[in-house]
């Protein structure tokens, strides 16, 4: 399986020791100013009817240079920004165990179906978060679309189409893989390097 790598910081959705639920960078550093944001992960968690994690890439302005001056700074002057680009969930109870080994592409195929499910629900579509005054977007959560690569050359040739269009790369990732809460060979990040060395391979 193989999604655009999102040019961000890491982030994760989850209660903090305080009960307070929070989405926080990879070092736990709580991200500011994405109210938005986690109301859409709540009416999320709200249909799936148990609490959830939610992991993913918060991006600000398309770039990292804006996303890191926003979470550093810019937040300070107040109001809202960002879009989190989900590629991943699991259970509250699962993350607290370490993990889960329900493969990849059912999580994912479970994350589509909550935030579907919220467009398709009128009682929270057209639920207002209060102050927003209906100024809420569902572009808040985006759910990272997934492909298939059968070879390298299918790698290689999306790689370039994404590099063409100004993106960072691609992410490959095990589909059957499951969730651990350690950095695992399971994803591998498509670099330029790699991308030459199997274009003359091919």
């Amino acid at each position: 399986m193989y999604e655009q790598k999102v040019d961000g910081w890491r982030a994760l959705r989850f209660p903090g020791i305080d009960g307070k639920v929070r989405l926080s960078t990879r070092n736990g550093h709580p991200i500011e100013g994405i109210e938005h944001i986690l109301h859409r992960l709540a009416l999320m968690e709200q249909i799936a009817g148990e609490p959830m994690v939610f992991d993913g890439e918060f991006q600000v302005g398309g770039t990292l240079e804006a996303t890191k001056h926003w979470c550093e700074r810019g937040w300070r002057l107040g109001g809202e920004a960002g879009t989190f680009y989900a590629f991943d969930c699991l259970t509250l109870a699962e993350w607290r165990a370490g993990g889960t080994d329900r493969p990849l592409y059912e999580r994912k195929a479970q994350l589509q179906a909550l935030a579907r499910a919220v467009d398709e629900e009128p009682a929270l579509s057209w639920e207002w978060r209060p102050g927003s005054h209906g100024r809420d977007e569902s572009g808040a959560v985006q759910i990272l679309a997934d492909s298939w690569a059968a070879d390298e050359r299918d790698v290689v040739d999306e790689a370039q189409r994404v590099w063409a269009a100004g993106g960072e790369g691609l992410m490959l990732k095990d589909a059957e893989s499951p969730y651990r809460r350690l950095r695992s060979g399971a994803w591998l990040k498509v670099k330029g390097e790699n991308v030459m060395k199997w274009s003359k391979a091919a």
